[in-house]
């Protein structure tokens, strides 16, 4: 019995991918596409190809699943099967979002969302809803993403979906995680766990453990989040699922980490590193970056800091770059749409036009045969066609207006987003309490000018500065004087620098100088400078029992003879050591 066996197929495979049973999945995916060409039965060749291209997807293997899937929509639209239409074009849009063609997958997106309406309330819309609000979450447009996730919530509870109110709720718990409602994302990912587990659903369960893991940390609850996290580590193992493994590994080193276990925290943060960036889930390898930037710091691993603050600040940039490219690609669709509607009613305005043409041709060949009583008549009629002509043309001027409107707001956009991304990355190598550049910046910067003196020959001074007793003004006058103390003091060193010069915060009250081209003399004579006017302009800040003061250890690149940043920054560090022990607000050059 064909028709059986197809049927039962079909649901096989849809119970395989449920339990994240991928090769299962893919097995009986190509059997039932091989019955079904067999018995000629066209919608489930179509069935069977979107499922071939749900798995290739969810295995990475994104221009496969892009084939199979254009192949099932083309099968779907030869049947006239709207429903099975709208369920293709979602996922052919999901494949363009993982492609990186933001674009096109906003725009299947919202064709699988308007089809649906026209079919009825019957139809799925939660999950057109979703898949747009996830969209919208990519680019950061927080209120657009928002309004579609609770629309497809209120889609969800109206049909008493399960499985569907699982997705929107688990994705919805996703997005305030990222916007910081721990408690609300807590809530959300529970619920949607309990739906999943009960239906067997373990890919998603795994998900649903991860963003319950991230609330839990968010709360100070860490013993709870380790439970949940090993536990979506354990099915992310088990089915092979990159993301659940990358993500649980991720926030279980973040977990060792706090907690002092630094050797568990590097363990578990490489392993996730590699299944990230094989994953390309950005936003989490940055953040995996970070935490073994601070690893290795606390280690003295200056070299593998480096590195990976080199890493995340290169990702971050990518990812800035492709946020701007998608928020553009997002106002580009809404245009094209926009104008797109602006044509067919202009063309239908032109048909109006024609018609009414056509129909005072036709009275202008008939007047010769009419009588005096019809001519009248026609001259009514042609009263009335002229004036709905000239209500027509002013419809025309109006929407002619209305694009150049559109046109004007897309160009405002586009150099809002140009301004906005510039103050991102501004803001991205800044200390925010100093305006100095933060220790990733500085680091690289230091690192190219290094590398071009040495191939130059030319010489390089660095200053180590060090405000004097700095725990002990935290700890009589509290921390935000000692915020006042180093903003103000870094705002007097900025001042007195030459033009070229570069200051950033190495790391707590410790911040660095760099002098390109400046000898060891020359830097001695300004670091003295420095410090006479830090004491002078500090001297008046607030009562204390002492004027706060800086000390500075000088490294000149010919003078200690570094030949990598690690030995001028060491240089410097020992000058700075000696202005301490030899009593502070004083300047130390290096000595070998």
């Amino acid at each position: 019995n064909t028709p059986r066996l197809i049927e039962a197929l079909d649901r096989g495979v849809a119970l395989a991918l449920a339990r994240g049973d991928y090769d299962s999945a893919s097995t009986g995916a190509g059997e039932l596409l091989k019955h079904a060409r067999e018995a000629g039965l066209v919608r489930a060749q179509a069935a069977a190809e979107g499922y071939l291209g749900i798995v290739a997807r969810r295995r990475g293997e994104l221009e496969e699943a892009r084939a199979h899937q254009e192949t099932a929509l083309a099968l779907r639209r030869s049947q006239n099967d709207r429903s099975g239409e709208a369920q293709v074009l979602m996922n052919l849009g999901t494949v363009h979002r993982d492609l990186g063609d933001f674009a096109r997958a906003l725009e299947l997106q919202i064709d699988a969302l308007e089809l649906r309406r026209s079919l009825g309330d019957s139809e799925k819309l939660d999950l057109s809803y979703r898949n747009i609000a996830l969209l919208y979450r990519e680019i950061e447009d927080t209120e657009q993403a928002r309004r579609n996730f609770e629309a497809a919530l209120d889609a969800s509870r109206r049909h008493f979906d399960p499985q569907s109110m699982a997705g929107a709720l688990g994705s919805y718990a996703s997005f305030s995680n990222d916007l910081g409602d721990a408690a609300k994302a807590l809530t959300m990912a529970r619920q949607a766990r309990a739906i999943d587990a009960s239906i067997g659903n373990r890919p998603y369960v795994g998900l649903e453990d991860l963003e319950i893991g991230r609330a839990l940390i968010r709360l100070d609850r860490d013993d709870q989040a380790t439970v949940a996290l090993e536990e979506a580590l354990a099915i992310g193992r088990e089915l092979k699922h990159r993301e659940i493994t990358g993500g649980a590994l991720l926030h279980l080193g973040t977990i060792a980490l706090r907690a002092g276990d630094e050797a568990l925290a590097t363990k578990r943060l490489d392993e996730a590193i590699s299944l990230l960036a094989e994953a390309g889930l950005k936003p989490a390898l940055s953040e995996a970056f970070g935490a073994r930037e601070k690893i290795a710091v606390a280690s003295g691993q200056l070299a593998a800091a480096i590195e990976f603050a080199h890493r995340r600040a290169a990702l971050r940039e990518e990812m800035l770059g492709t946020r701007s490219g998608r928020q553009l690609a997002a106002l580009k669709s809404r245009y094209e749409r926009a104008d797109a509607d602006q044509r067919i009613r202009l063309l239908s305005l032109n048909n109006e036009v024609q018609s009414l043409r056509l129909t005072q041709q036709a009275l202008l060949r008939n007047v010769g045969i009419g009588v005096a009583a019809a001519l009248g008549v026609l001259l009514v009629l042609l009263a009335r066609r002229y004036r709905t002509t000239q209500r027509l043309n002013r419809a025309l001027q109006q929407k002619n207006a209305e694009i150049s409107a559109h046109e004007a707001r897309l160009e405002a956009a586009n150099a809002q987003l140009s301004t906005q991304a510039a103050e991102l990355y501004q803001a991205a190598i800044t200390d925010p309490l100093t305006g100095a550049y933060n220790r990733g910046h500085l680091l690289r910067q230091l690192d190219e000018h290094l590398r071009q003196a040495l191939d130059a020959g030319r010489d390089l001074s660095v200053l180590l500065i060090d405000f004097d007793h700095f725990k002990t003004i935290n700890d009589e006058h509290g921390h935000l004087f000692g915020d006042r103390v180093l903003a103000n003091g870094i705002q007097i060193v900025r001042q007195w620098l030459e033009p070229g010069d570069l200051v950033g915060r190495y790391g707590g009250e410790e911040f660095i100088v760099v002098m390109p081209g400046r000898s060891a003399g020359d830097a001695a004579t300004l670091a003295e400078r420095l410090r006479a006017k830090v004491a002078q302009g500090l001297a008046s800040i607030g009562e204390s029992r002492r004027s706060p003061t800086i000390s500075i250890g000088l490294a000149g690149l010919r003078d200690c003879d570094a030949a990598s940043l690690e030995e001028l920054l060491g240089a410097a560090d020992v000058a700075v050591y000696r202005a301490k022990a030899e009593g502070r607000n004083r300047v130390v050059p290096y000595a070998a």
